[in-house]
């Protein structure tokens, strides 16, 4: 594990830790010689750092996306910190914990997953009930739920953001369905914790979260309805109406064509799942844009890309 965090780091501390090395320009200088603009980051942030004639050849050897291992120190430079480096070596990728490099979220996973098996277990209707023990009484797909952020960026972007993500939508269905009791509560409870299993095969997530292969290609939406159809085959009677409800739900939960869904919802449970999808996210983003700014005294942000608006801090 990682003892110096960038947003740790202070002029004159000498560094001796891990990175990845997310930028690298080589430069040549003008009486010979070279030297490398570097951007190393971790799970805190990132750093810019500079490595002259003296580490060039072991720059040369690593590339974008390497973990490395660095000594230098931190200097200030333009107002900004930059570590001037002294060494730097590729580190074997078995020794990288994904929880240095990635944001993990504030939330206890733990207490997260037992939260959501007490809502797997308020669902009655049997299809729906083995149709969910049949992903969670998989250990390897249990693993990547909990750990899976629910986005590269824009809202819950941190090891176990998927989870966090998914609880706060079957708390948000329980309240909504308590107003509408018409609501079939089996299936928002289904719907809420399948709609975006995809995302565990969309993103890759061991050295900062990205776009898988697969996602780029598909996305979750595809992904996550060809995983529930799967499973659904293997179970015994499953009900056509039911299937077709689901699978609906989980590609309309975008809600509009433009964003992504190849269907509107359509019925009254698919349009509250996008309804409450989209609120959980525009409320994390805005969450996020308050921490970013918590210590600013800023009244206003910037102009925030995901809700095109700047926010009042106040």
């Amino acid at each position: 594990m990682k003892s110096q965090y960038i947003h740790e780091l202070q002029a004159g501390e000498t560094v001796k830790d891990i990175f990845m090395l997310t930028r690298k320009i080589m430069k040549e200088k003008k009486d010979g010689g070279s030297f490398a603009i570097l951007e190393f980051t971790d799970k805190s942030g990132s750093i810019e750092a500079i490595a002259w004639d003296s580490t060039i050849d072991s720059v040369r050897t690593a590339s974008v996306d390497d973990v490395v291992f660095i000594t230098g120190t931190v200097n200030e430079y333009n107002d900004r910190l930059q570590i001037t480096v002294q060494s730097l070596k590729r580190v074997d990728g078995k020794n990288i914990v994904p929880e240095d490099f990635i944001p993990v979220c504030t939330q206890d996973i733990e207490k997260v997953k037992t939260e959501i098996k007490v809502y797997h277990k308020r669902v009655k209707t049997k299809c729906l009930k083995d149709l969910l023990a049949a992903f969670f009484d998989d250990a390897d797909f249990e693993h990547l739920f909990y750990i899976a952020p629910a986005a590269k960026k824009i809202h819950h972007a941190c090891l176990g953001g998927l989870a966090v993500h998914t609880l706060s939508m079957l708390k948000l269905a329980m309240h909504i369905q308590s107003v509408y009791p018409f609501l079939d509560l089996d299936l928002l409870i289904t719907g809420c914790t399948l709609h975006d299993i995809g995302k565990i095969h969309e993103y890759s997530f061991i050295k900062r979260i990205d776009m898988s292969t697969q996602g780029k290609l598909l996305g979750h939406i595809v992904i996550g309805h060809d995983m529930v159809s799967s499973k659904i085959r293997n179970i015994k009677d499953f009900p056509i109406d039911v299937r077709d409800k689901l699978l609906h739900m989980i590609i309309s939960h975008h809600g509009r064509l433009e964003w992504g869904s190849p269907r509107v919802p359509l019925f009254a449970e698919a349009l509250v799942l996008h309804h409450i999808d989209n609120l959980d996210s525009k409320v994390a983003i805005l969450q996020a844009e308050l921490a970013k700014n918590e210590h600013t005294h800023r009244a206003w942000s910037d102009h925030n890309n995901p809700l095109e608006r700047e926010l009042f801090l106040q």
